[in-house]
């Protein structure tokens, strides 16, 4: 039973429930008290009993609207129930004498249209009646409601004089008809971390399919089905002569087919049949319609199609009339679309549309959720999408429809707003975009302009505090140098940032110099060294070794060797390892090694200390502030003022000694061109002239040309000369002709035929003079004579003043005739006493420019072609110190001798050996019995690719087996000089003996044997050892002849005094 009021129609229970209200009614008028009925009746109780069933009415009404537009039901009415004469679940009670019923034909305008009853097609009739009671019911104006409860129930109902608005039970509403659906985010349907959200029972009612399309359920979920809606069954084949047969009604009533009609002809219902009203369910009156064959009954939902022309659709036309009537239910929504359509065909004036009313209903879900018509939506509804796309594509088709003129108007005021607007906005990007630029530059420009104000102020600083510690250490230099000190090395290149650049291999070029660690010989020096590379176990231990051996040389005895390792420190700044690609020199990277400089700062805490750097450069300056010790050297300014080529010719000219001829400060093209063509003809007898930079290192900057070989006038010029004469050709008017013939050829002839030193630095001339002219540099005269020996002499101008010349060497050239490759020390080419007074006379000269430390002067002597008389000039000045100075500080170290560089001699004491001692049977005491002459051979500048394939210690035990090595007792023999180990094509040798001749043939020896082992016949590699070897002959074959003339010379002299006498 339960069950079966749950599956009823609410209609009958809502009637039940108007009927029970009414017998209420109907009760408390009769109940009235009797004493009181003959009085008037209480007129607002009465009004009161009747609102309140009339709001009943209309609640209960709105139910059934409700439940009828959302619920439809397709339930089995029993024929005899329907009649019966009790009161039914379902319908009106049938106490209730229909036929008292009887309205007038004006009250069948208002009757009332309900939706798509719930009750079979099987009941029309029942249908009808129940929808006229029930706005009978509705209406209390009317009078026959008022005799029909009148006389049923025996109720007056009052009289209400204001007539109230009828309460309309439906009204058409536009828009959807349903509730709001639970819609998953689009975002959250892609979360794979999103929780679901529950699913309520109300979705759940909805379908698979809805809670798929709205994302409840995932699309790629899987769904399994207990009791698939489904059932695969074989299809019949009918016999192909047989004929199809329609069925006559459909099994069951849905809302998608229509039930066929049979063919029947309806006729029009007469006045007469009063009560029965027309059955108007939204679909068309059946007045008018003549149906003549069964194919409205055979038509499928794919037929409901209708046309619109002119954007309106013909609501009388049959095909609009049967999409109507077939999809009745969800026609609030359809008409909603169907105006969306209706406005966009007006809009863009198309003529005529078929739309196809299935694909319009399928758009309606999507259309309920969004609420708007898409053009994509119009072409996906009409039958003709391609026609249709084609006209809306076409420019200005908007224009054509309804408001077009207003739309263009408005099209074109937001075109030219737009317009004004884009370009207002290019206008205004343009200028934010330029302020935002100007702002990063003035900010940029006020931020290095900060720096530069901090970091000249931090500079200055630094200079202040070095000229403070300078005078201190030159107040106390007397005694410092006699007291326990150390010396912190920084064998650091200075040069600025291009010359770095162009440097090959710099961090081995500033650890050319680890003979700085012979300073140790003074008992009373600690050395820290500054090493460019990370020295490995091996290279640490040879030279711990070598600076061990300074006992035993003393002694003669190898068994006195000394552990002096703490009394040397070789560190290196972390910095090499980060910077390694910056071209830094050394001071820069010791500045920015916090753990490097605090361990310099432990090592130096209690004991005077100062600096000895290289080429100054200004942050030497700052790591001297940082350990807050003095620097032995000049200011970096200084210098590089006075060591470059333009600054050292000035500091010769001041001193008063002989230099080439030449120019200098030289920044022009013309400039260079019209002051060399004076030189040229002021120097007739100089064959060739070369081009210095200023600030060059190792020859790099140099280059030469044979001028007068390739001048076309040079014979006319030497005429010329000839016929003026000595002394009239050195005048204006004389030289001038010369002078322009030599202008106009000497450009082409420097572009044809002068020639760079080092070709990997400058291909081209005109790289080179590129160069030269930005930077400057000096034009001097090559020596006129075939054989041209050049020197360099190291000094040292100490704080008090005090001027000491420390090194004196005599170059070889196995790289160019320009390019030192190595010395030869003593030198043995000048006059000692000649050398000196020269060296003597710069070092005033660089005293009274506030120079202090060490110096290096190089200088060239050759044989003058018109005197016969040995001329030596100056050509070069470096304030720093050499590799030279390092090397003759390991000479000395290792054969304990005494190099009075005034007199260009090294002193070798030499001892008594031990066969020696045995032959005489005597004791002799371990004391030098005298003093003889020593010799070296020193170069850094060695150089085979070979040399990285053999390991340090396979090279010494190589060495070592060909009997290439240092003997302590005789103080001769080969030392080796590594300076790091990880590429190891480069190597310094050191060759001391007691003779030059017998130096140089043991390096060329040695130097032979090591490139023999190095290297096989068909691996050469890049090498200088050939070159350097064939130098070293090349000087042997000089002295040689040297020896042969003097030998003559005295021979000529001894008869000469023999052959006095005999006169």
């Amino acid at each position: 039973m339960a069950q079966e009021t749950e599956n009823c129609d609410p209609i009958g229970t809502i009637l039940i429930q108007v009927h029970e209200d009414l017998s209420q009614l109907k009760e408390k008028l009769t109940k009235f008290p009797l004493e009181e009925r003959e009085e008037t009746l209480d007129i607002q109780n009465l009004e009161t009993a009747i609102k309140r069933t009339e709001m009943g009415l209309k609640i209960h009404i709105e139910k059934y609207l409700n439940v009828v537009n959302h619920n439809v039901l397709t339930t089995p009415v029993d024929d005899d129930k329907l009649y019966s004469s009790h009161t039914s679940k379902w319908l009106l009670p049938s106490v209730i004498d229909q036929k008292s019923f009887i309205f007038p034909l004006e009250s069948e305008c208002k009757l009332w249209q309900p939706q798509h009853s719930t009750f079979p097609h099987a009941f029309p009739r029942m249908k009808q009646k129940i929808g006229l009671n029930v706005k009978i019911m509705q209406d209390p104006e009317n009078i026959h409601p008022r005799a029909a409860v009148n006389a049923n129930y025996g109720i007056s109902l009052p009289h209400t004089n204001e007539r109230k608005p009828c309460v309309k039970v439906q009204k058409l509403i536009k828009g959807s008809t349903i509730t709001n659906l639970t819609i998953l985010p689009a975002s959250h349907r892609t979360d794979p971390y999103f929780t679901p959200i529950p699913v309520l029972e109300a979705d759940v009612n909805k379908g698979i399919l809805s809670m798929i399309e709205r994302g409840l359920i995932p699309p790629t979920a899987r769904i399994t089905l207990q009791n698939p809606p489904i059932i695969p069954r074989a299809a019949p084949l009918h016999n192909f002569d047989e004929a199809h047969k329609t069925p006559s009604a459909a099994p069951f009533a849905t809302t998608q087919k229509p039930q066929p009609i049979p063919e029947a002809k309806i006729a029009p219902k007469t006045q007469g049949s009063k009560g029965k009203g027309r059955r108007s369910r939204g679909r068309l009156d059946r007045k008018s319609i003549k149906v003549t064959s069964p194919s409205r009954a055979l038509q499928s939902p794919w037929d409901y199609d209708f046309v619109i022309y002119n954007g309106i659709i013909d609501k009388t036309a049959p095909d609009f009339v049967a999409f109507k009537e077939h999809f009745n239910l969800s026609w609030g929504s359809i008409f909603s679309l169907l105006e969306h359509i209706e406005k966009f065909l007006r809009d863009y004036a198309i003529p005529e549309v078929k739309i196809k009313g299935n694909n319009l209903v399928a758009l309606l879900p999507e259309f309920e959720l969004k609420n708007k018509l898409t053009r994509y939506d119009l072409l996906s509804v009409s039958e003709n999408p391609a026609h249709i796309q084609m006209m809306l594509n076409h420019p200005g088709q908007r224009y054509k429809g309804q408001g077009g003129k207003v739309k263009a108007i408005c099209k074109i005021q937001a075109t030219w707003k737009g317009y004004k607007a884009r370009k207002s906005f290019l206008t205004f990007r343009r200028q934010k975009w330029a302020s935002g630029i100007i702002a990063i530059a003035w900010l940029l420009h006020c931020h290095k302009i900060r720096l530069k104000k901090i970091l000249k102020e931090s500079r200055e600083r630094h200079l202040q505090n070095f000229r403070t510690r300078a005078k201190h250490l030159a107040a106390n230099w007397n005694r410092i140098r006699t007291s326990r000190r150390t010396i912190i090395h920084i064998p650091s290149l200075g040069y600025s940032q291009p010359v770095r650049r162009n440097i090959a291999d710099f961090n081995t070029e500033q650890n050319m110099q680890l003979g700085r660690l012979c300073d140790i010989t003074d008992a009373n020096v600690s050395v820290i060294y500054i090493c460019s590379h990370q020295l490995n176990d091996d290279l640490l231990l040879y030279y711990k070794k070598i600076l061990s051996l300074h006992a035993a040389v003393k002694s003669g005895n190898l068994e006195d060797k000394s552990d002096l390792q703490d009394r040397f420190k070789m560190i290196t700044p972390e910095a090499i390892n980060i910077f390694t690609k910056h071209h830094m020199c050394l001071a820069t990277h010791l500045k920015y090694s916090p753990k490097a400089i605090k361990r310099i700062k432990s090592l130096t805490r209690g004991t005077e200390a100062y600096i000895v750097s290289g080429f100054p450069h200004r942050d030497d300056l700052a790591v001297a502030d940082m350990l807050d010790v003095p620097i032995l050297g000049p200011e970096p300014a200084v210098a590089h003022l006075y060591s470059s080529k333009s600054g050292s010719k000035s500091v010769f000219d001041s001193a008063n000694v002989p230099v080439p001829p030449g120019l200098r400060d030289l920044y022009s093209h013309q400039q260079m061109i019209e002051q060399l063509s004076q030189l040229v003809i002021d120097h007739l007898e100089i064959q060739r002239w070369l081009f210095k930079m200023d600030y060059e290192f190792g020859g790099n900057g140099t280059a030469f040309c044979d001028i007068l070989s390739h001048l076309k006038c040079h014979k006319w010029v030497l005429k010329e000369s000839s016929r003026h004469g000595r002394e009239d050709w050195h005048k204006k008017w004389a030289q001038e002709p010369a002078l322009v013939k030599i202008s106009e050829e000497l450009a082409g002839i420097l572009a044809q035929h002068a020639q760079p030193v080092n070709k990997k630095r400058f291909s081209t001339w005109r790289e080179f003079l590129h160069t030269f002219l930005s930077q400057g540099g000096v034009v001097e005269a090559y020596p006129p004579a075939e054989s041209v020996t050049n020197l360099t002499v190291d000094m040292l101008i100490e704080p008090n003043g005090e001027i000491r010349v420390l090194s004196t060497g005599d170059q070889f050239h196995a790289d160019g005739p320009l390019i030192s490759s190595g010395t030869t020390m003593p030198q043995t080419s000048v006059d000692p006493q000649v050398l000196s007074s020269l060296c003597l006379q710069i070092g005033n000269a660089c005293k009274m420019r506030n120079v202090v430390g060490y110096l290096s002067i190089d200088l060239v002597t050759f044989i003058d072609p018109s005197t016969m008389e040995q001329q030596v000039w100056a050509t070069g000045l470096d304030l720093s110190y050499s590799n030279q100075l390092a090397l003759t500080q390991l000479t000395l170290y290792l054969t304990s001798g005494h190099l009075d560089a005034r007199l260009s001699s090294l002193k070798v004491p030499r001892f008594v050996s031990n066969k020696e001692e045995r032959t005489s049977g005597l004791k002799v005491p371990s004391v030098p019995l005298q003093a003889t002459p020593g010799y070296a051979v020193m170069t850094t500048q060695l150089r085979h690719n070979n040399l990285s394939l053999v390991f340090h210690y396979t090279f010494l035990q190589m060495c070592k087996v060909h009997g290439i090595g240092y003997d302590i007792e005789n103080r001769q023999g080969t030392v080796f000089i590594f300076f790091e180990h990880l590429k190891r094509d480069r190597l310094g040798m050191l060759t001391i003996g007691d003779d030059l001749q017998g130096v140089l043939m043991t390096f060329a020896h040695d130097l032979f044997i090591i490139h023999q082992e190095i290297s096989a016949p068909n691996m050469q590699g890049e090498t200088n050892f050939k070159t350097t070897i064939d130098e070293t002959k090349v000087i042997l074959g000089v002295i040689e002849e040297n020896k042969m003339r003097y030998e003559e010379e005295l021979q000529s002299k001894d008869n000469k005094n023999l052959s006095k006498p005999d006169k």
